[in-house]
């Protein structure tokens, strides 16, 4: 029985489904998104391998497309980027909350003492806050704990509980449905009296704002001889310089920088 799992909850990187707020009023296409968002899925399940994690699961979406997904994960353990065990779990639900929740619920039937989700577009988060999460939700004084992990807007790109967590509460407390994500988790963390654990705040990537930032990183990390607090995205650096992708500038409006594609 694994004792650490880590949760990737995502939908199938397929063009149109993936990551379409990326091609509004940008010079991404569809494809390009898909290609970013596959990348990027790779360098997820990447840096979970290196965590202490014991077993990884995908929470996926479309059912029908669970063939193309085992497809990516096949190639990444080619390529000697993946040496844990995969496992698939497909969303069930009307809304994210209860979708999220139906897929923690069959990763908690498993029986680990800790679980982490985290979605598949932060593909520089460190490995080291993932076992820094597992250590929190072990840790022995109390058994009542949640990690989350704060990210743009009020969202939050990592939760970590344990088996004292019910998977109902997702939906009961509407804790992604409700308002802001962090302000509804701390809400319910007080109401439950759950001791709330706070990782670094990351940007995950949505908006051509956040692949802006994405870019710079892989710019500065590629030419760093040391650094810490990241993970070199090594999948999504290559689809990146494929595509030609790079930072605009414009002319006295360093705030309002765009994606230019060669």
């Amino acid at each position: 029985m694994p004792q650490n799992i880590v949760l990737i909850f995502s939908k199938v990187p397929i063009p149109g489904l993936v990551k379409t707020r990326l091609t509004q009023n940008t010079c991404l296409s569809e494809n390009d998104a898909a290609l970013i968002a596959e990348a990027m899925l790779k360098d997820t399940l990447s840096l979970s391998s290196k965590s202490q994690a014991d077993q990884i699961y995908i929470g996926y979406i479309p059912q029908n497309q669970q063939s193309a997904l085992k497809n990516i994960v096949e190639n990444i353990r080619k390529d000697g980027n993946l040496n844990k065990s995969v496992k698939y779990i497909l969303q069930e639900g009307a809304n994210f909350d209860e979708r999220f929740g139906s897929v923690v619920k069959s990763a908690l039937k498993i029986g680990p003492s800790n679980l982490i989700v985290l979605g598949s577009d932060l593909p520089y988060l460190d490995p080291k806050l993932l076992n820094k999460t597992f250590e929190s939700l072990s840790s022995k004084n109390t058994k009542k704990k949640v990690v989350i992990g704060p990210a743009n807007g009020g969202g939050i790109y990592l939760v970590g509980i344990n088996q004292e967590f019910d998977y109902r509460w997702f939906t009961e407390y509407q804790l992604f449905r409700g308002g802001v994500e962090i302000i509804q988790f701390s809400s319910f963390c007080k109401t439950k009296g759950i001791d709330l654990t706070l990782l670094p705040a990351f940007g995950d990537i949505d908006l051509e704002e956040d692949l802006v930032s994405l870019i710079a990183y892989i710019e500065a990390l590629s030419v760093s001889k040391a650094y810490s607090g990241f993970f070199y995205p090594n999948y999504t650096a290559k689809i990146i310089n494929e595509l030609g992708l790079y930072i605009k500038d414009i002319k006295d409006k360093t705030r309002n920088r765009k994606i230019g594609k060669k």
